[in-house]
């Protein structure tokens, strides 16, 4: 197929179902000019259906494409290993997805599909005990910065997030602020300024980790000002965060910003079926 289209381009990750159905508009004329592309796109159907936790679903596709693969199809077949990976990962099976994510990753640097090694060594860093995922964030920031494919560079913002919270579990918050502060310039140099947003939070919870309260207080308020300056929704995060400064400085303001969290996060779903707990604290100290 000359020029096919992106098919990656088609994803939107919080709505896999809407995904699958641009997905399949694309097959026709896949399946009768180029099996590697096919073979491709299918494994993105197989990760729509694991997202959606169908993941019977996920696994029978992922063995009709196996049967297909051939010697011609390889970056097809290393779609296959991450996208099982991705599989068990989603499923609770991080052992059986590391070692997926570790023979794509071996099979992405042989066949030089540097992209998706990255995307391997970075599910590996997911899917790893804590001890072992800075060493893999590392060795893909290595390969994507060493790169001039842009493609490959674009990696780079998820990748030092990732390392950034790696490092923040770790309990290393000089090191993860300059992760995250690399994020943040990542995405300010390339106008995106949600997930710019994000990487402010990011750095203002770790002056909260760090004990620097008034910081964070005063970096949170300004993310929230600038984010109503440029007409962003509200978020239940920054109030949450602003809460737990003002609470520390006994600042009485701690009770609104908690009421506003829980009045946000409480719509979100994912919390409600993950978060409960946390939903709760938040509902008790804002006192209602």
């Amino acid at each position: 197929m000359d020029n096919p289209p992106d098919f990656m381009a088609q994803w939107d990750y919080r709505d896999p179902a809407a995904s699958a159905l641009r997905f399949n508009t694309l097959l026709p004329e896949a399946r009768t000019t180029d099996l590697q592309y096919e073979l491709e796109l299918l494994t993105q159907i197989a990760r729509t259906h694991s997202l959606q936790r169908q993941f019977a679903e996920a696994h029978q596709l992922l063995d009709d494409i196996e049967l297909r693969l051939t010697e011609a199809t390889p970056r097809a077949r290393l779609r296959v290993l991450l996208e099982r990976g991705r599989t068990f990962n989603s499923a609770g099976d991080k052992a059986s997805a590391k070692t997926l994510f570790e023979q794509a990753w071996q099979l992405g640097l042989k066949h030089k599909e540097l992209y998706l090694a990255i995307d391997a060594a970075h599910m590996i860093a997911i899917a790893a005990p804590l001890e072992e995922q800075s060493r893999w964030n590392l060795l893909a920031m290595e390969l994507a910065e060493r790169s001039q494919d842009k493609q490959v560079r674009g990696w780079l913002a998820t990748l030092y997030n990732n390392q950034g919270w790696t490092l923040f579990e770790l309990g290393r918050f000089d090191e993860a602020r300059i992760s995250q502060q690399k994020c943040l310039t990542w995405h300010e140099q390339h106008n995106n300024q949600a997930k710019a947003f994000i990487a402010r939070w990011s750095l203002a919870r770790l002056s909260r980790a760090q004990g620097q309260h008034e910081q964070a207080h005063a970096e949170l308020t300004q993310l929230k000002e600038d984010m109503a300056a440029a007409g962003a929704p509200e978020d239940g995060y920054v109030f949450e965060e602003l809460g737990e400064n003002a609470l520390v400085l006994s600042d009485p303001a701690a009770a609104e910003y908690f009421a506003r969290a829980w009045f946000l996060l409480s719509q979100d779903g994912w919390l409600r079926a993950n978060g409960a707990e946390r939903l709760a604290r938040l509902k008790q100290l804002a006192k209602l």
